[in-house]
């Protein structure tokens, strides 16, 4: 079983094997009614992850050096924090917040208040971005992997072709046009990401080990 084609053709080129698709169920606590009160973040896009180099943060970070009319939000802690901060620190990068680790009972918050949700490398599935569009968020993405799959272009949200600063930062401003003239539906973002809940999960692996 493969949580996506993108590793199900890795199955296939890799070991010869076919392997049946399934993707893991994306569970999300909706629309918290937390209120942090310290916080005046509004209208940003947001990452939710993980510090590691391939995560490509720091294209993330040398676009926005870019686009001082537009804010990022960096949410997650790893190897990599302490580098992206003196990073953002030494490019002066006021529209660049690193939260760091963030306790699952405020994460909603930052997901209601984003603009966009942003993943600049390449995942076998990706679990952040539908855990966006189950708050009806547009995610703008890296056209590799199982982004590709799950996110319908134009509807969920849209794509960038090259982990180049400049391609990412011109798609964060057309994104950004679209969204102002409104046009993604909340509505449906959300039905979007209801098909990788864990009731679909639970009977797509119940109907796979059926005897």
């Amino acid at each position: 079983v493969a949580n996506s084609k993108h590793v199900a053709e890795r199955l296939k080129k890799y070991y010869g094997r076919e392997a049946k698709v399934i993707y893991p169920p994306v569970e999300v606590k909706l629309h918290s009614t937390l209120n942090i009160q310290h916080s005046t973040l509004r209208n940003y896009f947001l990452i939710v992850s993980q510090l590691y180099p391939h995560k490509n943060i720091d294209l993330a970070i040398e676009a926005f050096k870019n686009l001082p009319e537009f804010n990022l939000v960096i949410v997650g802690d790893g190897p990599e924090y302490k580098n992206l901060k003196i990073k953002i620190k030494k490019l002066k990068l006021n529209n660049v917040k690193l939260m760091g680790f963030v306790p699952d009972e405020e994460l909603p918050y930052y997901y209601q208040n984003c603009s966009a949700y942003l993943i600049c490398n390449e995942e076998d599935f990706g679990i952040s971005p539908i855990e966006a569009m189950s708050f009806g968020k547009p995610v703008l993405a890296y056209k590799k992997g199982g982004a590709a799959e799950t996110i319908l272009e134009g509807v969920t949200g849209e794509f960038f072709n090259e982990p180049k600063a400049d391609n990412l930062s011109g798609a964060v401003q057309s994104i950004s046009k679209k969204i102002e003239n409104h046009h993604y539906s909340d509505l449906a973002i959300r039905k979007h990401s209801e098909k990788f809940g864990f009731e679909r999960f639970k009977k797509e692996m119940l109907d796979l080990v059926k005897i």
